[in-house]
C-alpha cells in the first residue's frame, strides 16, 4: 500500500525545486542534494556545516521558545531561534517538519494557492466575538487599521495578512513570507481589546510636541523595538513594553511624524 503524501507538500516541494529558496514563515526552504534544507531565515547566508543538525523529533521543541527561553505563542513570529538546520529527503518529510515548526502553515498556503479559501475580514471576525472581546466590534476603521498595522507588523509576524481591515488591502509577500494569515489571530484580538478599552476610557491628555520631539520619540520607538525586554511574554498585552503596544502607539503618532523618519 502506497503511503499518502500531502498534495500541499508536493506542491511546495515543486515550488522550491523549480523557483529556488522560499521564505515560509520564519523558515527558509532551499534545495540541497537529494532533498530540501530548512533553517531559520536569518541564517540564510550561513554555511550549513557550522549549523546544528536537528532531527525531526527535535523540531517541535525548537519552535516552542525563543532564544531567551520565552514561550512562542505565535509560531510564525520571526523570533524562532536560529543556528540549526534540518534536511528533508522528500515531500512527506517536508510535511512533517513544517507541521512541527509552523502547524497549519502548509495547509493555509496550499488553500490560497488553489483558490479554495476566502479570508475573513476584520469586521466579520469582530462581530462574532463574545464575552470580554465583544466590544472590539465597535472600533471604527482607523482604530482597527492601527491595530492591524501594529499587530501584524513584520517585527511581530511573518505571515502575510490576507484579510482586509477598513481601507487596508491584503499585504503582499514582500517583507513577510508566502504563508498567509486568513483571519485575525488571538494575539491581535487581545491587542484590539486593549486598544478599544483605552480609546473608550476617559484618560486622554493633550500635549504639544515639536518636530524635534517627534523625531526623538520615533528614535526611542526604534530603540525599544530593537532591544525588547526579554522578561516580557509575547502574549502579555497588559505590559506597556510589549512590542505590539509600542508599535500601536507609534501608529497613532504616524500622521505627525516627519516624512523623513
Amino acid at each position: 500500500m502506497t503511503a499518502f503524501v500531502s498534495p500541499a507538500a508536493i506542491a511546495l516541494w515543486g515550488k522550491v525545486v523549480s523557483s529556488g529558496p522560499v521564505a515560509f514563515g520564519p523558515i527558509l526552504l532551499s534545495g540541497d542534494t537529494g532533498g530540501l534544507c530548512l533553517r531559520q531565515r536569518q541564517d540564510q547566508s550561513a554555511v550549513p556545516a557550522p549549523l546544528r543538525s536537528v532531527p525531526l523529533d527535535g523540531l517541535r521543541a525548537l519552535s516552542q521558545s525563543d532564544a531567551s527561553g520565552r514561550f512562542r505563542p505565535n509560531k510564525a513570529s520571526p523570533n524562532l531561534v536560529g543556528g540549526w538546520i534540518h534536511f528533508a529527503a522528500d515531500a512527506s518529510a517536508l510535511d512533517a517538519a513544517l507541521e512541527a515548526l509552523l502547524p497549519g502553515g502548509l495547509e493555509d498556503w496550499y488553500s490560497v494557492e488553489k483558490g479554495s479559501t476566502r479570508p475573513i475580514p476584520w469586521q466579520q471576525y469582530a462581530d462574532r466575538q463574545t464575552g470580554m472581546y465583544r466590544h472590539v466590534a465597535a472600533m471604527n476603521d482607523p482604530e482597527a487599521e492601527e491595530v492591524a498595522r501594529a499587530g501584524c507588523h513584520s517585527r511581530c509576524c511573518t505571515r502575510r495578512r490576507m484579510w482586509t481591515v477598513g481601507e487596508n488591502p491584503p499585504e503582499i509577500a514582500d517583507g513577510k513570507s508566502c504563508v498567509p494569515c486568513l483571519e485575525p489571530c488571538a494575539l491581535l484580538l487581545e491587542l484590539a481589546r486593549r486598544a478599544q478599552k483605552t480609546n473608550t476610557a476617559d484618560e486622554r491628555s493633550q500635549i504639544v510636541l515639536t518636530e524635534t520631539d517627534l523625531v526623538t520619540l520615533d528614535t526611542l520607538f526604534g530603540m525599544a523595538l530593537d532591544n525588547p525586554d526579554v522578561s516580557l511574554r509575547e502574549g502579555d498585552m497588559s505590559a506597556p513594553g510589549n512590542p505590539r503596544r509600542i508599535l500601536l502607539l507609534r501608529e497613532k503618532l504616524l500622521p505627525w511624524l516627519p516624512a523623513k523618519t
